[in-house]
C-alpha cells in the first residue's frame, strides 16, 4: 500500500502462493525478508525479492500454530506470542524453543494485540494472567556462552563388517582420528556441559573445505556417510538450555588415507606407463605406415605397369575393332551392291508381273535399309578412326533442305503427320558439308516421324545466328511425339543405346543414329542439345559454324539437290489381294491369325502361307491380337515375339488363360536366337518356336504339322469322355468333361442350343462353335444331338416291356429306333438284331400301365434330338 497516496499497490492471498489469509502480525527484518504471524497457519516467512512463501508449523517445531506477533531481538532470534507459550525461533537453524509458565511466563495463553518491543529491546507480551516482560540478554544469558564441549565417542564402520569399530582410544592418543579407504561410516558422540535442560540441546558441525554452512541437528550423535579422502577438520558447536551458542567450537582433524590407485605414486605410474604405450604405439604404427608404404609404392607401380599394358592392349585392340567394322562393312557393302543392282534392274522391267513386281520390291527396300545401316556403322568406324574429315561446298542451304524435307513428306502423309518446314530466309549461300548435313537432317527427321503418333504434328526450323564473331547453322526439329525421360537425355547420344529397350516397345532401331549424329556434329565444331516432355515431344537443336575453304567446292547447279541417304522404308499403301481359293478344295478354308507389328514382314508371311486353304486375319500389336484371338477364334496363330503394348509371350499367357481360344495352336516367330527365349516361348505354351530368319518351308511344315496335331485331339474328344492324366490336354479335358456334364445335367430341355451353353461358360455362340469344332469337329447342335442319342441307347438297354410298347405307340418302332442308332453310332444291323427280336416278342403281350422314370427320360431325348 502506497502510505502517500493510501491507495493499494498490490494484493496477495492465496491464490498468489500465500499460505494463509488470516495474517496477525507482520515483521520486516534488516534483510528485507517479511515474518508474517497467522491464526491457524503458522510463521510464514516471504521473500518479497523473490516472492517465495514458507510456511512453519507444529510439523516443524512450533509450540502452536496461531501466532499473534513476530519481534526480533539482538541475537537473531524471533519471538512469537502464542495460544500456547511464548516461542524463541532461531532464523539461522529454524530451531523452536517453547517457554511455559514453569519457565517463569505469567500465562502459558497470550492475547492477540496486547504486545509491544521498546527501544532497548525490552518485549512486553500481555496474557491471560497478566503480562510478561523481560529483555532478552536476560534469558540467553551472557555467562551461558562458553559451555565446554567435549568428544565422548568416536566409531567407525568398515567394508564388509557388521559393527562399529571405537577409535576413540586412538583419537586420545594421536589427537587425530585415521581412517583406512574402506571406512564407510565415521560416528562422532560430543557432550555439551550444560545440564539445565540437556532435552534442549542443540549442535551444529561442519567439514571444512568440503563444506560452508553449518548442518543443525538436535542429537549429540554426529554420523558422516563415505567420510571424504584427505585431510581435514570436522568443527562442531554447541548450544544450552539458554539458547546461546557455545563460544567452544571443537576441532577434530580427520585423515583418510586415500586408496592406492588414487595415490600420487600410483598415478605417476600409470602415467608413465601410459605415455611410454602411447609412444611405443604411434612408434610402431609409424613404423608399419612406413613398411605399408614402401609395400603400397611398388603395388603401385606394379598396377601402373599392368594399367600401362592393358591400355596400350585396349588401344590395340579399339584398333583392331575399329579396322574389323571397317573391313566388314566394305564387304557386306560389296555384295548388297550387287544384290541391289539386279534387282533395281529387275523392277525395271516392264513386262514383270504385278505380283513379283511388289514381292521384289521388298526385298528391295529392305537391302537399301541395311546398306544405310551399314553405312552409318562405317561411318562411326571413320570418325573413332580420325578419317572422316570435313569437305566444304558453296551452295543455297535453304533450298537443298527444303528438297530434302520435301522426300520426307511422303512417309509423314502415309503415317497421317504433318511435315513443315520453317525459315526465315528466301535463300542463304553459304558453306556447308552436304554429305554429314544430308545424314544429320535425315536421321533427325525419321526419328521424329517415327517417335511421333498420327494426326501430330514434325517441324523442321533452319536459320542463321551469330554468336560472337562466327556465323552459325541452326536447325530445329521438333516433334509433338511420346516424348524422352528427363533421366534418358543424358545418354541418348550413347552408342547402341535404346531409351525403350523392352520387348514392348513401339518403335525398333540399332541406337547408332543419334550417336552418329552428335559425332557429325562435334566433327565441324558444332553442338547439339535436346530438350523433352514425356508426352509432348522433344526438340533437338543443331548449331554448326560456317565452315570456311580455301577452294569450296560448289554445288551443280543442275543438280541442287542429289539423292540424299535412303529414306526409312515406307509400308505397302494397298493390302495384298487373297489367294483364290481352290476349286479342287472341298474343306472349308482354316482361319489364321497374324500378329506382327511390321507390315512387310506380314506381307511377306502371307507370301509364304497358302491363302488357297487359310484366310488370314492380321494384327499390328500384341494388344490388337489377343482382342482379334477371343473375336475370331481362329485354327491356329502366328505371332512375333518383340511387340508394342504387348509382347509374344504376354499374347501366349492371354491365349492360353482365356477359355475360348486355349486350344489354339500357337507359333511364335523371333529374332532372338538364343536358348533362353525359346525355352522361354515353350514354357509360357507356345507350340512351336522360330527364329528369324525362318524357312518359308519350314513355317508351311510347322502349321500343316500343328494342323494334323489338332485333327488328332479332335478323335480324341469323338470317342467320347477323354482319359484322365494326360497333362498335355488337362485344360481341353476339364473344357469337354464340364461340356458334356452341363449338356448331360440340361439334356431335357428343348431349348438347349449354343446361346443358353455360351452364357454357362461366358462364350458367345459363334467362339462356343469355333472352339467346339476345333476340338471335337462337331457343332453344338451335333454334339448336343450325340450325347442325347447315346443317352436314348443306354436308356433302351435297360428298358422294360412295358416302355417298348409305349414306344410302339408313339410311332417309334424298334426298327426307326435302329436307324437312329445305326446312323448315329455306325453299328451293323445284326449287332442290334437281339434287340428287335426282344421286342416283338413282348409287344402283343404288355399294356402300357404307367411310365417308369427311364421311359420319361427316354421320350424327352427322343422328342427334342430329332436327327
Amino acid at each position: 500500500m502506497d502510505s502517500r497516496t493510501e491507495t493499494i499497490r498490490a494484493h496477495y492471498s492465496t491464490a498468489d502462493g500465500l499460505p494463509n489469509d488470516n495474517i496477525n502480525h507482520l515483521y520486516e527484518d534488516a534483510k528485507g525478508v517479511f515474518w508474517l504471524a497467522s491464526k491457524g497457519g503458522g510463521l510464514i516467512r516471504w521473500d518479497r525479492q523473490k516472492n517465495t512463501f514458507r510456511q512453519f508449523t507444529r510439523e516443524n517445531g512450533l509450540s502452536d500454530n496461531t501466532i499473534y506477533a513476530v519481534y526480533e531481538d539482538d541475537y537473531e532470534n524471533l519471538w512469537l506470542p502464542s495460544n500456547y507459550g511464548l516461542m524463541r525461533f532461531d532464523k539461522n537453524s529454524q530451531d523452536t524453543r517453547a517457554y511455559l509458565p514453569q519457565n517463569g511466563i505469567a500465562h502459558e495463553e497470550f492475547n492477540t494485540f496486547a504486545h509491544f518491543q521498546a527501544e532497548d529491546g525490552t518485549l512486553y507480551f500481555g496474557g491471560l494472567n497478566g503480562i510478561t516482560q523481560f529483555h532478552p540478554k536476560d534469558v540467553i544469558g551472557e555467562q551461558k556462552e562458553n559451555i565446554p564441549l567435549y568428544l565422548a565417542k568416536v566409531r567407525v564402520l568398515t567394508e564388509n563388517a557388521e559393527e562399529f569399530l571405537d577409535k576413540a582410544e586412538d583419537f586420545r592418543a594421536a589427537n587425530v582420528i585415521r581412517l583406512d579407504p574402506g571406512a564407510r561410516i565415521l560416528e562422532l558422540e560430543v557432550s555439551l556441559l550444560d545440564y539445565e535442560s540437556s532435552a534442549d540441546n542443540q549442535y551444529a558441525y561442519q567439514i571444512e573445505g568440503y563444506q560452508d554452512q553449518w548442518v543443525y541437528i538436535s542429537e549429540n550423535k554426529i554420523s558422516i556417510i563415505n567420510p571424504p579422502y584427505g585431510r581435514y577438520v570436522i568443527k562442531i558447536k554447541g548450544r544450552g538450555a539458554a539458547g546461546a551458542w557455545s563460544n567452544a567450537i571443537l576441532t577434530v582433524p580427520v585423515y583418510v588415507r586415500k586408496p592406492f590407485y588414487l595415490q600420487w605414486t600410483f598415478l605417476v605410474l600409470l602415467s608413465t606407463f601410459i605415455i611410454a604405450t602411447a609412444i611405443g604405439a604411434v612408434r610402431w604404427r609409424v613404423a608399419k605406415l612406413k613398411r605399408d608404404r614402401v609395400r603400397l609404392e611398388s603395388e603401385v607401380q606394379k598396377r601402373t605397369l599392368t594399367i600401362r599394358q592393358q591400355a596400350e592392349e585396349l588401344k590395340a585392340l579399339d584398333k583392331a575393332k575399329t579396322r574389323f567394322f571397317s573391313n566388314i562393312t566394305h564387304e557386306f557393302r560389296t555384295p548388297l551392291t550387287l544384290i541391289i543392282g539386279p534387282l533395281e534392274q529387275v523392277v525395271a522391267d516392264t513386262a514383270l508381273p504385278s505380283i513379283f513386281r511388289r514381292r521384289i520390291g521388298g526385298i528391295l527396300k529392305n537391302a537399301r535399309h541395311l546398306l544405310t545401316l551399314i553405312n552409318q556403322m562405317l561411318d562411326l568406324s571413320k570418325i573413332e578412326g580420325g578419317h572422316m574429315k570435313t569437305e566444304a561446298a558453296l551452295g543455297d542451304i535453304i533450298t537443298y533442305t527444303g528438297e530434302i524435307v520435301s522426300r520426307f513428306q511422303a512417309l509423314a502423309k502415309k503415317k497421317e503427320q504433318r511435315l513443315n518446314f520453317i525459315t526465315p530466309l528466301d535463300h542463304w549461300e553459304t558453306h556447308f558439308d552436304k554429305e554429314k548435313w544430308d545424314k544429320i537432317l535425315y536421321n533427325l527427321l525419321s526419328n521424329a516421324i517415327k517417335f511421333t503418333a498420327a494426326g501430330q504434328s514434325i517441324q523442321a526450323s533452319l536459320m542463321k545466328i551469330r554468336k560472337g564473331r562466327q556465323d552459325f547453322i541452326r536447325l530445329d526439329v521438333k516433334d509433338s511425339g511420346i516424348g524422352i525421360e528427363k533421366e534418358q537425355l543424358s545418354q541418348i547420344f550413347d552408342r547402341f543405346y535404346q531409351a525403350d529397350s523392352s520387348s514392348t516397345r513401339a518403335q525398333g532401331g540399332t541406337g547408332i543414329g543419334l550417336a552418329l549424329v552428335k559425332e557429325l556434329v562435334e566433327l565441324q565444331g558444332g553442338e547439339i542439345r535436346v530438350s523433352s516432355e514425356v508426352g509432348k515431344g522433344a526438340t533437338f537443336e543443331v548449331y554448326l559454324p560456317v565452315l570456311g575453304g580455301e577452294q569450296p567446292q560448289p554445288l551443280v547447279a543442275a543438280e541442287p539437290a542429289p539423292e540424299p541417304a535412303i529414306l526409312p522404308m515406307v509400308e505397302a499403301e494397298t493390302s495384298v489381294p487373297a489367294a483364290p481359293v481352290s476349286v479342287f478344295s472341298d474343306q472349308p478354308k482354316l482361319e489364321l491369325l497374324l500378329i506382327e507389328d511390321n507390315a512387310e514382314m506380314r506381307e511377306y508371311i502371307r507370301y509364304c502361307i497358302d491363302t488357297s486353304q487359310y484366310n488370314i486375319t492380321e494384327a499390328a500389336d500384341g494388344e490388337e491380337g489377343i482382342e482379334k484371338a477371343r473375336a475370331l477364334v481362329p485354327d491356329l496363330i502366328i505371332s512375333d515375339v518383340m511387340m508394342p503394348k504387348k509382347n509374344g509371350f504376354e499374347v501366349v499367357k492371354a491365349i492360353r488363360g482365356h477359355i475360348g481360344t486355349s486350344h489354339i495352336p500357337l507359333i511364335l516367330l523371333t529374332a532372338r536366337a538364343s536358348l533362353e527365349s525359346r525355352l522361354e516361348g515353350l514354357r509360357r505354351g507356345a507350340d512351336a518356336y522360330l527364329t528369324k530368319p525362318f524357312s518359308p518351308q519350314e513355317l508351311a511344315l510347322r502349321i500343316e504339322k500343328l494342323i494334323e496335331l489338332r485333327r488328332l485331339l479332335q478323335q480324341r474328344y469323338q470317342n467320347g469322355p477323354p482319359a484322365a492324366g494326360d497333362e498335355t490336354y488337362q485344360q481341353e479335358d476339364e473344357f469337354i468333361s464340364n461340356l458334356r456334364t452341363h449338356i448331360l445335367e440340361h439334356l431335357d430341355e428343348p431349348n438347349l442350343d449354343g446361346d443358353h451353353i455360351g452364357r454357362h461358360f461366358g462364350l458367345s455362340r459363334s467362339s462356343l462353335h469355333r472352339k467346339l469344332k476345333a476340338l471335337t469337329d462337331q457343332s453344338i447342335s451335333e454334339l448336343v444331338r450325340a450325347i442325347r442319342l447315346s443317352t436314348a441307347l443306354e436308356l433302351i438297354r435297360r428298358a422294360n416291356s412295358t416302355f417298348l410298347k409305349l414306344l410302339t405307340k408313339r410311332a417309334f418302332p424298334p426298327s426307326a429306333l435302329f436307324a437312329r442308332f445305326q446312323k448315329a453310332y455306325g453299328k451293323a444291323p445284326t449287332e442290334m438284331k437281339y434287340l428287335i427280336k426282344y421286342f416283338q416278342s413282348i409287344i402283343a403281350t404288355w399294356e402300357v400301365n404307367h411310365l417308369t422314370q427311364d421311359t420319361k427320360c427316354l421320350r424327352s431325348v427322343l422328342y427334342t434330338g430329332r436327327p
